[in-house]
């Protein structure tokens, strides 16, 4: 059965202003979709998270030689001898990988190979490029605070647009790529806030009020709803709430729940829980509730009790790639691939 799709245009800010057409997935329920395929991409272990092309058919990650590309169709290829990466990010645009090795941002051009180290006042912690995939938001941390930067992937831009604040989590983008979304928060115990800045303007405020405790902050696709996991006296939840509404009742608890990552259309939320760091399960839920699909359920490789795992979707919202090289511990990268039932 094909697969509807429906078209959104994002203009491209460059030097030939071309626009760019984005396919966005036709929605599907969690209960519509079942595992085909669950396989190990590599036998690569990943210093990063794994992130995929705008076609869904390559993962790109960080290992500790350099940052290797794998096609799911074929070979294994390294594109730079960046080592030991901690974040990657593929563009949209498809031409350009951002990289986070030893604290300083690099970008890559797929296209010639080649990389460039983009000069930041700090120590850079994570970046995130916009729907259209020219420019990017990176948190960068100096003596004085957390700050978030706008860069272009040319070079050409290169600006403050928030801070200081004494931590910056979790990038994100609302979906018309003129605001950046990022959690703010003074001190582990004060309470945080998902905050929306402008990239074009000195516009930034407070869109919604989070837990003290919240761990990680995903905004949805269409910019709308905020899931997060937060801890509880015992483990911790994951919590999905529409900006400026209600917290929903949880949709899971466990003791080591993290990797929250939305589907492309927006319906459909992937995270992991790790059992004493020895087994993790991958699941997938709709952020409206009801039965969470099971979709994987393995051994780590390397046990660990401080190990989480987390998840990423394709594109295509078809596959889901996942290991524990997404948080703070290196691991092998994992794809689950989905089809209708």
């Amino acid at each position: 059965m094909k697969r509807a799709f429906a078209l959104a245009l994002a203009v491209l800010a460059g030097s030939a202003c071309q626009p760019s057409v984005r396919r966005v997935p036709k929605p599907e329920p969690a209960q519509s979709l079942r595992v085909a395929e669950v396989r190990r991409v590599s036998d690569r272990v990943a210093t990063s998270n794994a992130s995929w092309s705008p076609d869904g058919n390559a993962v790109v990650f960080g290992t500790a030689d350099g940052l290797v590309v794998v096609d799911l169709r074929g070979p294994v290829r390294q594109v730079a001898s960046l080592r030991n990466a901690t974040r990657v990010d593929w563009s949209r645009a498809g031409r350009w990988v951002a990289v986070v090795s030893g604290g300083s941002l690099w970008v890559v051009d797929l296209d010639r190979p080649s990389w460039r180290r983009v000069d930041l006042p700090g120590v850079v912690r994570a970046f995130r490029w916009s729907p259209a995939g020219d420019r990017g938001a990176a948190v960068v941390e100096d003596r004085g605070g957390a700050w978030l930067w706008l860069i272009s992937a040319q070079g050409g831009v290169r600006r403050s647009l928030f801070g200081p604040s004494s931590a910056l989590y979790d990038l994100g983008w609302y979906p018309d790529g003129l605001y950046v979304s990022v959690r703010a928060q003074d001190r582990p115990d004060k309470a945080a806030a998902l905050w929306r800045v402008r990239v074009a303007g000195p516009d930034h405020r407070p869109v919604e009020a989070l837990p003290a405790t919240t761990l990680q902050a995903e905004l949805s696709p269409t910019g709308r709803a905020v899931a997060y996991v937060t801890l509880e006296e015992e483990g911790a939840a994951l919590v999905v709430q529409e900006v400026g509404g209600r917290p929903r009742p949880a949709l899971a608890r466990g003791a080591g729940l993290w990797g929250v990552s939305w589907s492309p259309q927006g319906d459909k939320l992937s995270y992991a829980e790790v059992e004493a760091g020895e087994r993790a399960v991958v699941w997938m839920v709709d952020p409206r509730g009801g039965r969470a699909v099971r979709l994987a359920d393995y051994a780590l490789e390397f046990p660990d009790p401080g190990a989480l795992v987390g998840t990423a979707w394709s594109p295509t919202g078809r596959a889901v790639a996942f290991g524990t090289g997404f948080a703070q511990r290196a691991g092998p990268v994992w794809v689950v691939r989905l089809e209708r039932r």
